[in-house]
């Protein structure tokens, strides 16, 4: 007989989730810019007009929006994707805050380290690796 799938899903994978999804959305806006739709929605005054910038933020969109429906649905390639991610982005995180001299930087990096630490915890309990039937 398989593994029984968890009926409910994590909270924790259910906000990775969520926040995926959103970033993907907002890295969309970008790629949507090139066409003259990004204007719609003003995220920010920046605005990439050069096609591999847009292209850029439309594959990263793309990836986020994978990744947040993965979670959501427990598609077990996406916890391994998000183990790897977020020990990248730990230690580029530690890396920057070692580096970084402004108090600004500092706690930006110190965010992004908590967010790393967190998607990283959050991986690990039980709920989420049968989740992911890990």
């Amino acid at each position: 007989m398989g593994a029984i799938r968890e009926k409910r899903r994590p909270m924790r994978v259910t906000i990775i989730g969520i926040l995926s999804i959103m970033a993907g959305m907002i890295y969309l806006f970008p790629a949507l810019d090139v066409y003259g739709l990004g204007n719609l929605i003003i995220m920010t005054n920046q605005t990439f007009h050069s096609g591999p910038l847009a292209l850029t933020a439309f594959a990263i969109a793309i990836a986020n929006l994978v990744l947040g429906l993965g979670c959501l649905i427990g598609w077990r390639p996406i916890w391994y994707y998000l183990v790897i991610i977020s020990v990248i982005n730990f230690v580029v995180a530690l890396i920057v805050v070692h580096n970084a001299n402004q108090s600004e930087a500092v706690l930006i990096a110190l965010l992004w380290l908590a967010s790393a630490i967190y998607v990283l915890l959050a991986l690990q309990s039980r709920k989420s690796r049968r989740w992911f039937h890990i």
